[in-house]
């Protein structure tokens, strides 16, 4: 893979094989990270805060340097068909980092080998650790959806919605998911599965009995697309933060009632901000914060993020930054709301005051404790006001 820029200021996120891990790690399977012996510990300390208290199945294939010279892929093999014997996982997945990437090994070849001689679904992400979290969690969650949902069953009805991107690399681990769900309580709906925090393999089987999937971030909209495509889903891509949770519900029902999508910029319309503040961090969550900023300070905030938009497209949203593109965008901006660890880069760009925005993906748990519930109301409003806009809570 080339790399057409460095970074010397900017922090990198959560690599693609964390993504995967994080993306299935409470649904029963086991997932195995292709990669040298010991580098189990980077997704474990660094990108999981459940290792510590929720079990699940990651591994690491523990490759040498002989098996990557002489391309010795049965020991992976012959370890992934041992290990499984004894846990009985509901699935396997393989996740891909540099050294397979470089060696050319055939993942989703060995998976189908592996899947022949254990009769477990068993598939290959095409990770490489060279692109972030959102990637792989996307591709994890397609295959699993095409392994494992069922189509609808007619005579059980519908139920309610799905939120389709959720792991604590966007969500962390404290309250901003349950947050969420009881937003959507309040607003009339039954939560049917969420792809892929407290819900169950089972549960996420049953999605295509949903009215409506809610995209709750860039990596569930890849998701959402199968889903359009292969059930007839429709999808709301949006966050109902401060006073756009009005627009929100209205926007889930207008998709319920014609069975059309509504994009991230359907939702949030032709809104571009402006040059005085800015909003950085996964993409969804950027885009939907500053432009319930500019409902109340109108014309004042943008939204920005190195993470692939992966189709949240939206008038307000600069994604997908390199270092060198996003020190140029931030000229002129007075105020950046971004995890800390942009504060340097914030700093060379001449932004006169950062507000500390922390996202898990970023700084792991450094900041947790600052972690800002986007879905409660007095947290929001905080941060809002910390912005420059306003005191104004969730409708």
């Amino acid at each position: 893979m080339l790399l057409d820029y460095t970074q010397c200021s900017m922090s990198t996120y959560t690599a693609d094989c964390s993504g995967v891990a994080s993306a299935l790690y409470e649904l029963g399977g086991m997932t195995v990270i292709h990669d040298a012996s010991g580098c189990n510990s980077t997704y474990s300390t660094h990108d999981e805060p459940r290792w510590t208290t929720m079990p699940s199945a990651v591994y690491v294939s523990a490759l040498t340097e002989m098996d990557a010279v002489l391309g010795n892929e049965a020991h992976l093999i012959d370890d992934i068909v041992t290990a499984a014997g004894e846990l009985s996982p509901a699935f396997i997945a393989i996740a891909g980092t540099p050294i397979p990437m470089m060696t050319g090994s055939d993942l989703k070849g060995i998976a189908r080998l592996i899947e022949k001689k254990t009769r477990i679904p068993t598939f290959a992400a095409a990770t490489t650790s060279m692109r972030p979290y959102s990637i792989g969690a996307a591709q994890a969650w397609i295959e699993l959806a095409r392994r494992f949902v069922m189509p609808a069953n007619p005579s059980a009805g519908t139920l309610g919605i799905n939120l389709l991107g959720a792991t604590p690399l966007d969500f962390s681990v404290g309250p901003m998911l349950g947050s969420l769900i009881a937003a959507a309580r309040r607003a009339g709906y039954t939560v049917n599965a969420c792809w892929a925090m407290g819900s169950s393999l089972e549960t996420l089987a049953a999605s295509a009995q949903a009215r409506v999937n809610v995209v709750v971030s860039a990596s569930g909209l890849p998701l959402a697309r199968v889903f359009e495509q292969q059930f007839g889903i429709p999808y709301v891509a949006g966050l109902p933060v401060g006073a756009l949770a009005s627009r929100w519900h209205a926007a889930v029902e207008w998709a319920s009632k014609n069975r059309r999508s509504v994009s991230l910029s359907d939702f949030l319309g032709t809104d571009t901000g402006g040059m005085r503040s800015a909003v950085l961090g996964e993409p969804l969550a950027a885009a939907c914060t500053a432009a319930a900023a500019n409902l109340v300070n109108p014309g004042s905030t943008r939204a920005l993020s190195p993470l692939p938009a992966l189709g949240a497209e939206a008038p307000i949203l600069t994604a997908d930054l390199s270092e060198d593109r996003l020190r140029e965008t931030l000229r002129g901006t007075d105020v950046l709301a971004a995890d800390p660890l942009f504060d340097l880069i914030a700093e060379e760009s001449g932004v006169s005051r950062t507000v500390p925005f922390p996202h898990e993906a970023c700084s792991g748990r450094i900041w947790h404790r600052d972690m800002v519930n986007l879905f409660d109301p007095d947290a929001f409003s905080r941060l809002l006001g910390d912005i420059g806009g306003s005191t104004q809570k969730n409708d």
